[in-house]
Parts: C-alpha cells; structure tokens; sequence
C-alpha cells in the first residue's frame, strides 16, 4: 500500500506528534473500535510494530444483510503482526503519514521487538515466517554485539580502526552529534554505522585505560 497523510491527533508533552498513539488509533478509534485488541505495540526509531488480536468479523448470512457483526471465538482468534513506516511534518497541515503493511506482506522494516514476536499465533504464511525469522535473527546479532567489547558502540572514545583503506576516529559528541561517532582520521568526514558494519572493520589502536 502506499502512504496516506492526514492532520494528526495526537501529540506528546511537547507537542510532537505521537506517532505510537496515532498508530494504536487505526485500531482503537473510529470505525475500528470494538474490532481489534492490542496486545502489545511499540515505536522502534521510526517504525511502528504491533501485535493484534482480531474480536469481530461479519456474520457469515446469505443475503448479507446490512453489516451484521459477531465475536471471533477465543478459540479461533489468531494474533497477527503490523507494521507502520511513518513520517512527520510540523509545517504540513497534514502533519502525519504511514504506510502500513501487515506481516504477510513481508515488510521490510525488520527491527520487530522480541515481545511483540512471541505473541504472534502460528501462521502457514511463507513471507510472514520469513519476516518473523529476518526479525529474531537480527535481534539476537543486536544481542551479540551489545556484549561485546570490539562492537563499535562499546569501543571507547578514541579508537581508531580501519573501514577498507580508509581509517576511522571515534569521537566524542560535539556540535551536530549527539553520540559518538566516526570521523576519516585527519579530516571531516563521517562514517555512518550502517556503512562501516557493511564495508567491514578492524581495530588499529584504542586509547590507553588510565587506572
């Protein structure tokens, strides 16, 4: 599906729009109310991640008569995963956008928390296995790299590596940056994360640790 844009309801205690609670309202509010559960959704960067349980759907009558609705047995409810890609803009009337998919359309936001995952009911779906596996193959990478000490978010300020022929500085925060990051030795270029982990790295030197 493609993106849809519309004036925002919604907003933190800094008047940013709330780009989580917009998100749970497509399920909670308006003509989905009373349709679909929650049970457990989160913003992760930019990306909206949710696990839902659907309650209602239209009786199955022949001739349909109006719009006629009755409860999913608990028994036959299955738990679903979605995913919101979303976008602001505070000078746009039409300050919020999304672009919604749900997990058989194997999305490729793949930063699903682990706690959403483990609700999700068993699916045949081939693209929507594949997205829940894309999903706790990174997590458990995350995990990995989190404990240890040669990652590059636990190496500690004034390392300096190698990214290809090219060697990196890692600098304490200052001016635009808010957390350290990675500059070309000797002039002001920025490396990307994303772009050092994709080229590959190796540790020339880490500063001496003062005891």
């Amino acid at each position: 599906m493609g993106w849809t844009s519309y004036h925002a309801t919604h907003y933190d205690n800094r008047g940013r729009v709330d780009r989580k609670a917009e998100c749970d309202a497509c399920f909670t509010e308006g003509l989905s109310a009373g349709w679909y559960k929650i049970e457990k959704s989160a913003l992760v960067g930019t990306t909206y991640y949710a696990a839902i349980r659907p309650l209602l759907r239209y009786k199955a009558v022949k001739p349909r008569v109006g719009d006629e609705t009755e409860p999913i047995p608990k028994s036959e409810q299955r738990v679903f995963a979605v995913v919101f890609q979303t976008s602001t803009n505070a000078k746009d009337y039409y300050n919020f956008s999304y672009k919604d998919m749900d997990e058989t359309m194997g999305p490729g936001p793949d930063d699903c928390p682990l706690s959403i995952l483990n609700l999700l009911s068993p699916t045949d779906y081939e693209y929507a296995n594949a997205w829940r596996d894309r999903c706790r193959v990174k997590a458990a990478r995350k995990k990995a790299e989190r404990s240890d000490p040669n990652s590059l978010d636990n190496l500690p300020i004034g390392t300096v590596i190698k990214c290809g022929e090219t060697e990196l500085f890692k600098s304490a925060p200052m001016a635009q940056f808010k957390r350290p990051f990675w500059m070309v030795v000797g002039e002001r270029i920025y490396y990307r994360k994303k772009t050092i982990l994709y080229l590959g790295y190796e540790i020339i030197s880490k500063p001496e640790t003062v005891s």
